[in-house]
């Protein structure tokens, strides 16, 4: 079970609609394995759902039924199947080319590797980390807000420990450094509306080359 939660109002925005697709993406595969949220969201739905039943019905469009009535010749939409990847959270199944052993992780060191999830969002960068086992990051910090899901392993940094299922935020007051456990590396989902920023004296060279 899952230490860290997304706020009852990310949840709530997840409930109604309201989050971007990175983002409810995020929260969908955290919620999948997380009874906590669970919960929350069946209680945030009720709410929701009582809250449209209180409103005033309106009246339907002239024509509306027989649009309807028509729509129910039209052959039923051909769904895509999807191999199930094992260890992977159902909602990101279809945006995975492969297992995470098996992707073509790029990155500018052996202690951490990137890749890009092809997500169609505006605002947010959807990336795959892997962070090497027992490996620690470069000091940084964030140039806006980064939202991390561990999925796999481990890390901690001077403040916590976080486990897989565990939901992450990290903004411009955040400044850490996080290690991979020993035992194996530490993959996680980030989803970000602007890059790190290293902070170290070596980090802050390579800052022009972060995206």
């Amino acid at each position: 079970m899952a230490n860290y939660h997304p706020t009852d109002e990310l949840l709530m925005a997840f409930s109604a609609g309201q989050l971007p697709n990175a983002l409810g993406l995020m929260l969908a595969c955290h919620i999948e394995h997380c009874p906590d949220c669970q919960r929350k969201m069946h209680q945030f739905n009720e709410l929701g759902g009582n809250i449209l039943d209180s409103l005033e019905p309106l009246a339907l469009d002239e024509g509306a039924i027989g649009k309807l009535l028509e729509r129910l010749d039209e052959p039923e939409p051909v769904v895509e199947k999807v191999e199930m990847l094992p260890g992977i959270p159902r909602p990101l199944q279809r945006f995975m080319p492969a297992h995470y052993d098996n992707l073509a992780w790029q990155g500018m060191s052996s202690s951490l590797k990137e890749f890009t999830l092809d997500i169609d969002d505006d605002r947010y960068t959807t990336k795959l980390f892997r962070i090497a086992a027992g490996k620690q990051l470069p000091e940084h910090t964030h140039k806006g807000n980064e939202f991390t899901l561990v999925m796999k392993g481990s890390f901690s940094d001077k403040t916590c420990n976080y486990h897989a299922g565990d939901f992450v935020l990290a903004d411009t007051s955040t400044r850490h450094q996080p290690q991979a456990a020993n035992d194996s590396d530490c993959i996680c989902l980030a989803v970000m509306d602007a890059p790190l920023k290293l902070t170290g004296t070596f980090g802050r060279m390579l800052n022009p080359f972060m995206r």
